[in-house]
């Protein structure tokens, strides 16, 4: 394609709904201006093995100051952030953490848990000793959930951890030393799951659910998951082992990928012992392996849709706290190299295909403060936020997957900004 005389020639590439699977685009810098390719909503372009493109992880971007951060949750394409505080308040963004928001999210509590649909267009939130709070645009506004439905108290409660289906419509929140509540319509009635026709109550820690929100999940801090194939309303007992043997831990965190095979869990010492290193299953929970065997306070987990990126974050308890990455579905993880000074790593986050990351460094109640940092790599950002650059001489060739996705099939002439 040939550049205008001045300025920046922009190239939008073509709306998802009018381009097929093996469609491909070209661009060629013939003068000196420079070129850029921009994207439509929903879109992003894979950059692995382009000039110019890193891994995610290899840079890291501090975002906001430094707080008592507790707890991040992201969407599918990473572009929205839920980063919650310990004796603070709530702030969201909408461009991959460049810019945050704290709306009127209600201050003062600490934001324990927080989760939201594939868009980021529903966000859930809890505070420990507070209320459960959804917001619909992006956390500009908040609005306190409640219910008057039999058996459920949506009141001031010791939360612990929320969970939303990717369509935002399933959402299960955990009690301490309580119940887990269910909604299948986006939080207008609720029910209180069970276990054998009674009640189930449990130290909860965490829940996490499969994409659709059917295959849900529960870790109970005095050594047991939970599992539930209806969306959360019956529930059965699931033992960790490793060799056919139980292992009891004081769970902490768990995970579990897009269709619920891969789950990761890991413990923390409060109100028990430290953690013996990550077990992870690829059977939905039936047989594990522990793949790392640190002993540590693990304070986070994030998963890939695809079980295959699992990220790791560790406060204590009997090492240095750290965090740890797998790219081979937790067969192994290595360190990740953080900057700063920050070790009580307490919050992680990832999109559905592991390539942003959010990491941030704190403690409950806010004793502690650190710092939030963001990474990127290997595709650009996505929909309109999403752009790669050249100039003259350089040429890239794209072809569309799928799914919104395209990819670079070749790139020659120099070094491009991926943005």
């Amino acid at each position: 394609m040939a550049a205008a005389t001045t300025g920046t020639v922009v190239i939008t590439l073509p709306p998802t709904a009018q381009v097929q699977v093996g469609d491909t685009v070209s661009v060629t810098g013939e003068s000196a201006n420079s070129w850029q390719i921009v994207q439509n909503p929903g879109q992003a372009v894979v950059t692995t093995g382009m000039a110019g493109n890193v891994a995610p992880g290899a840079t890291w971007t501090p975002r906001m100051s430094p707080k008592a951060w507790h707890w991040i949750s992201s969407s599918a394409g990473g572009d929205v952030l839920a980063a919650g505080a310990g004796g603070g308040d709530l702030n969201t963004s909408v461009d991959g953490g460049v810019n945050w928001t704290a709306g009127d999210s209600p201050t003062g509590l600490t934001w324990i848990s927080s989760d939201m649909s594939a868009s980021g267009d529903r966000i859930a939130a809890v505070q420990y000793g507070g209320g459960l709070y959804m917001s619909t645009n992006g956390g500009a506004n908040w609005t306190q959930v409640t219910s008057t439905d039999p058996g459920v108290n949506l009141a001031a409660q010791a939360f612990e951890s929320v969970n939303v289906s990717q369509d935002g419509q399933r959402i299960v929140v955990a009690v301490q030393n309580g119940p887990l509540y269910v909604s299948s319509n986006a939080g207008v009635n609720w029910v209180a799951g069970t276990m054998a026709a009674a009640p189930l109550n449990g130290w909860w820690r965490s829940v996490d659910s499969s994409a659709d929100g059917m295959i849900v999940m529960a870790a109970d801090h005095n050594g047991l998951l939970y599992r539930s194939t209806d969306g959360g309303l019956t529930w059965a007992a699931r033992n960790v082992n490793v060799g056919g043997v139980p292992v009891s831990e004081s769970w902490y965190r768990m995970k579990m990928s897009a269709d619920g095979s891969v789950i990761a869990v890991a413990g923390n010492a409060f109100g028990g012992a430290p953690g013996t290193g990550i077990y992870v299953s690829h059977d939905a929970g039936l047989t594990w392996t522990k793949p790392h065997s640190l002993v540590a306070d693990y304070t986070a987990i994030a998963m890939s849709a695809d079980g295959q990126i699992i990220g790791v974050t560790a406060s204590g308890g009997g090492s240095t706290g750290r965090v740890l990455r797998s790219t081979d579905g937790g067969a192994s993880f290595t360190e990740v190299t953080m900057p700063g000074t920050d070790t009580n790593w307490r919050a992680m986050a990832m999109s559905s295909d592991g390539n942003r990351l959010a990491v941030a460094a704190g403690l409950f109640a806010g004793a502690v403060t650190g710092q939030l940092y963001t990474s990127g790599g290997n595709r650009t950002d996505m929909g309109t936020l999403g752009s790669i650059t050249g100039g003259q001489g350089l040429s890239a060739e794209l072809e569309y997957i799928g799914g919104g996705l395209f990819k670079v099939r070749s790139s020659a002439g120099g070094t491009f900004s991926i943005q």
